[in-house]
């Protein structure tokens, strides 16, 4: 494209140049597996947080949610309101957990609670599922991208994965948060500053973009309908919507191990907290954009596009100054990168710690360890890298991701839901369990006419029930599948006993775990502002 000029080329390749270097610099260190897939646990709890809203806002997000935003408005909104809650969840009961008996993934968890079989089959299918789902990760961005700056989409998929797997491989986790943040401050200014040009580009300003976005409903966030085929209604969006974000933040091993690299289960907590009070705030800004798009372009007519996809990205080429324009794409660049390099990381932690000890190679030296994560960094890559060259004949992107998800994530949720918080639960009933749940989704995606975000509610209900009922047909747990790895309702003090027990988690204070018991309650009262604040939008305008 013609606006793209040589600084913006110069910038993009600079920018990209950096980031590389700077995930090489980072895990130049690394002599062990604890180091590759968990930082050495000594990774901040705000640069996690960063990292996991970096993953979530990739360039998918970056650059698909203003297209969302301006053919529907503030509507998708009701698929993350629901985040604050799923944090305030997650800190009192799966996270600690994982953090204190000190796994490497969360599937290692099911084999201490249940057996070799649960383990395996949930790791396998994080394998399935988020494979699939970075390759076409990677797709999304390098089609706007080939479109916006010229260059084959091909080159640009090659490009992205292979200074991805680049500096994944030598740097491990530590490369991956730290390049996070810095991807994350380069979306959040291109966002911002796009925001701010579309803004002075508006005649009549601010309250000519209220007045328009009034006008098209872009301003009304929730759907009030209790019609179970209204797709993005506040009840799909908080019922559906907490199970899919309970199993993407608590039990994918994506999200999950980023938060397994902090100092103490405290700091773990809230690297989740600092989550849970931006991600809706981001999520409205990105939608906001899409609004302000639509009442820019109601004054000057839209441009000519394929695929909404494309509607922003152009918008930045075409109407924001050169160099300006460079920094932002590079934006679009790091949000590919950024949920690139996390996905390869953790499919690497599942293949070896989860797999490969198991079943291949059982008392190999940490050294061989090291080695085989990085060569299986290498293979997810490659495979992601090829997998998105065919991602194009799938259909809407952004769509198809939230369908891989949606199959698996809810028994996933489902198992851990039996692990932790029954006590009669046992390996036979969760491998069955996950099937059973796998399976409704399956057939409630193909008989019912219902918003796919229940689908994720469904396959945690079935795979809860069948799994407890099944259980009850074998015989009880032992009780050293039971002591350390499930919630005791009638012991107040069991996070101080799971303390005690860990080898690297610190001992909490006692001023300190009443501090964090407030948490929860405040992240409820954030979720009850938030949608009392969307409601007036929508009433006054």
């Amino acid at each position: 494209m013609g606006n793209f000029t040589a600084l913006d080329y110069g910038i993009l390749v600079f920018y990209l140049l950096g980031v590389a270097i700077l995930g090489f610099f980072v895990g130049r260190n690394q002599s062990s597996t604890k180091d590759y897939f968990l930082g050495g646990r000594k990774i901040p709890w705000w640069s996690i947080g960063i990292s996991v809203m970096a993953t979530q806002a990739g360039a998918i997000t970056f650059i698909g949610t203003p297209g969302w935003g301006y053919e529907g408005g503030l509507e998708r909104i009701t698929t993350f309101i629901n985040v604050p809650l799923v944090m305030a969840f997650l800190i009192v009961t799966i996270v600690p957990f994982f953090y204190r008996t000190n796994v490497y993934t969360a599937y290692e968890y099911l084999e201490r609670r249940f057996d070799r079989k649960t383990r395996t089959l949930t790791g396998v299918l994080f394998l399935i599922s988020r494979g699939l789902a970075t390759g076409i990760t990677l797709f999304a961005p390098a089609l706007v991208l080939s479109v916006i700056t010229g260059w084959d989409t091909n080159l640009t998929i090659v490009l992205m994965a292979v200074l991805s797997i680049g500096y994944t491989v030598m740097g491990g986790i530590s490369a991956v948060i730290w390049t996070d943040v810095i991807q994350m401050f380069v979306l959040w200014l291109g966002a911002i500053i796009s925001a701010v040009a579309i803004f002075t580009e508006v005649p009549g300003g601010w309250s000519e973009i209220l007045r328009v976005g009034s006008e098209a409903q872009l301003l009304d966030a929730f759907n009030f309908s209790f019609d179970p085929s209204v797709e993005y209604s506040i009840w799909a969006g908080i019922i559906g919507g907490f199970f899919l974000h309970a199993a993407y933040f608590g039990v994918d091993q994506s999200q999950i191990q980023r938060v397994l690299t902090s100092k103490s289960v405290s700091e773990s907590k809230y690297s989740l907290i600092f989550t849970g009070f931006l991600m809706v705030p981001q999520m409205l800004l990105f939608l906001f954009i899409g609004v302000m798009l639509y009442a820019f372009y109601s004054h000057t007519g839209a441009p000519q596009y394929d695929d909404i996809n494309e509607l922003f990205p152009r918008f930045i080429v075409n109407e924001l100054p050169a160099g300006i324009s460079g920094l932002i794409i590079a934006g679009v660049f790091s949000g590919a990168m950024s949920s690139l390099d996390s996905a390869l990381n953790s499919l690497s932690a599942v293949s070896i710690q989860d797999i490969y000890k198991k079943y291949f190679k059982k008392d190999a030296s940490e050294e061989h360890y090291l080695k085989a994560s990085r060569w299986a960094t290498v293979f997810w890559g490659i495979y992601a890298m090829v997998f998105a060259f065919f991602a194009g004949n799938l259909g809407p992107l952004i769509e198809v991701i939230n369908q891989i998800g949606s199959y698996f994530y809810g028994s996933l949720l489902g198992v851990f839901i039996l692990a932790i918080f029954s006590r009669r639960a046992n390996g036979f009933g969760a491998f069955i369990g996950i099937i059973a749940g796998m399976a409704a989704v399956l057939a409630i995606d193909r008989l019912a006419d219902i918003s796919w975000l229940y689908n994720n509610f469904f396959g945690a209900v079935v795979s809860v029930t069948a799994g407890y009922l099944a259980s009850l047909l074998s015989k009880k747990p032992a009780a050293g599948q039971l002591e350390d790895y499930t919630f005791n309702w009638k012991s107040p003090k069991l996070n101080e006993v799971l303390d005690e027990r860990s080898k690297t988690a610190a001992r909490v204070a006692d001023e300190e775990a009443g501090t964090m018991k407030k948490w929860p309650y405040i992240l409820i009262g954030y979720f009850l502002l938030t949608i009392g604040l969307l409601i007036l939008l929508q009433i006054n305008y």
